[in-house]
């Protein structure tokens, strides 16, 4: 990165040149710096620049070819309860005129953060989170292709001082360089755990049983349900060796890593449920699982079944036709295959459909959000009454667990994630998740057993406890 007196030069000439064009009150208003630097490595670091700050976020997409990591918080918006969606847009919209920025690349994030599955009240989980929580960071590294910027945000709530602004950011960036790489490379060990013994086995079969019977009365046509498996490690784990693991495991997978008060959440998600840009947007439809074959002759038999079961196709088109219906109230030119493709991961398959579609004018990404998600990939099918069944059966909170992540501008550019094949961790505990599909003809030792498919990228994080 560029030494720190040419970055504070930057700044301060970005204040003079920004704020002398406005004289009126600057109270309420968001700076926004942004400069161009040499590649700065924070990948052998992220554990401990994660954990330097109260609120941070570190997120890596190959399909956008974008990586970042968000340090301390400058303004959020935080909302609880059914209206966060409604809540959220309208202060957003108030914000929309009150920013000064120098951004040349306006594909940039601004607004970091998620959602969780729905609303509920948190268990010791998930404590640390909010319903919603989209925040603008103090600081944000971020790779673009092949450009690297530093941006720096501000919130101004009283006077404006220059020179306090000047060097506070000094100051941010001395801290930031002073940061160090991770010395510990060991994974810790598990000492105990819980939701894998054969009696969790049984109750997981229960509740699979009970769905079943719903979908049989014809209550609901399909409907996901989540396993959660705690874990209690021999110290905290370290992020930086699992986001490397992960991403070396599923390189076509998006990263993240969410860290707040003392809880991070973390995972490696296959799922896109928002790519929005230049007025277009791409969705994910991910439905239907096998596994990966131990040999190619295997793995190429394994997909042919999936793309000719009839379970997995009828779970898939749940979630396509969802999607497609959602992109009607917002979008033209809905561009999709009918048949749909395999993605393969290291440890399974799915069936997949990408679709796309060409925005409608003064559409905002919060009411995208509200109308894709959730998707019947992680609730079911129809969503009212699997949501109210979910609610009934399943054993835990699921928090952001198959919520939504990701980052967004005011310029109607962003990405979002499905975030599943994920886990929060507290200190040394750690509880991971997984879930799946259950249609007509589902059989429960199935069931069990892709999720354990589904846990393993967590799992595997860790080395085994000893007897």
């Amino acid at each position: 990165m560029e030494n720190i007196s040419g970055l504070v030069n930057s700044f301060s000439q970005f204040l003079s040149e920004k704020t002398s064009q406005r004289k009126e009150n600057l109270q309420g208003i968001l700076l926004s710096f942004s400069k161009e630097i040499h590649i700065f490595d924070f990948e052998n670091k992220i554990d401990s620049l994660l954990k330097s700050s109260g609120n941070s976020f570190y997120f890596s997409s190959p399909g956008n070819q974008l990586t970042f990591i968000a340090l301390d918080q400058a303004f959020n918006i935080t909302e609880n309860g059914q209206a966060r969606f409604i809540s959220t847009d309208k202060k957003l919209k108030e914000l929309a005129g009150k920013i000064i920025q120098n951004r040349s690349d306006k594909n940039l994030p601004l607004f970091i953060g998620g959602m969780k599955f729905t609303v509920e009240h948190s268990d010791d989980d998930w404590k640390d989170y909010n319903d919603s929580t989209w925040f603008v960071p103090e600081i944000l590294i971020c790779k673009v292709k092949e450009k690297s910027f530093l941006i720096y945000n501000y919130y101004i709530e009283q006077g404006l001082s220059k020179t306090r602004l000047v060097e506070k950011f000094s100051k941010k960036l001395e801290s930031l360089l002073n940061i160090t790489e991770d010395r510990n490379n060991s994974s810790p060990r598990i000492i105990n755990s819980s939701g894998l013994s054969p009696k969790d086995k049984k109750k997981w079969k229960q509740i699979i049983n009970q769905a079943l019977e719903k979908i049989n009365e014809d209550e609901i046509k399909k409907i996901v349900l989540a396993r959660k498996v705690e874990l209690i490690l021999s110290g905290e784990i370290n992020l930086t060796n699992s986001l490397y693991t992960l991403k070396s495991d599923y390189p076509n997978c998006c990263l993240f890593a969410y860290h707040k008060g003392n809880s991070t959440f973390f995972g490696a998600t296959p799922e896109l449920l928002a790519r929005i840009s230049n007025h277009k947007i791409e969705v994910d439809a991910i439905a239907g699982s096998v596994s990966r074959g131990a040999t190619d002759d295997e793995d190429q038999k394994l997909e042919t079944e999936l793309l000719n079961n009839k379970k997995d196709l009828e779970e898939h088109k749940y979630v396509r036709d969802h999607l497609t219906n959602a992109l009607n109230n917002f979008g033209n030119n809905i561009s999709f295959n009918n048949t749909p493709s395999v993605k393969k991961l290291k440890n399974i398959q799915h069936l997949l459909t990408k679709l796309s579609a060409d925005l409608k004018d003064d559409t905002s990404l919060m009411n995208i959000l509200r109308e894709l998600h959730p998707t019947p990939a992680v609730c079911g099918f129809p969503k009212d009454a699997a949501l109210n069944l979910i609610k009934k059966i399943e054993n835990q909170k699921r928090g952001l667990y198959s919520g939504i992540i990701g980052w967004f501008n005011l310029n109607n550019e962003g990405e979002f994630a499905v975030s599943i094949r994920s886990a929060v961790t507290r200190g040394n505990k750690l509880s991971a998740f997984a879930g799946n599909g259950i249609v007509e003809g589902s059989e429960p030792d199935n069931e069990f057993e892709e999720t354990e498919m589904k846990l393993k990228p967590i799992l595997s994080l860790f080395n085994e406890k000893k007897d």
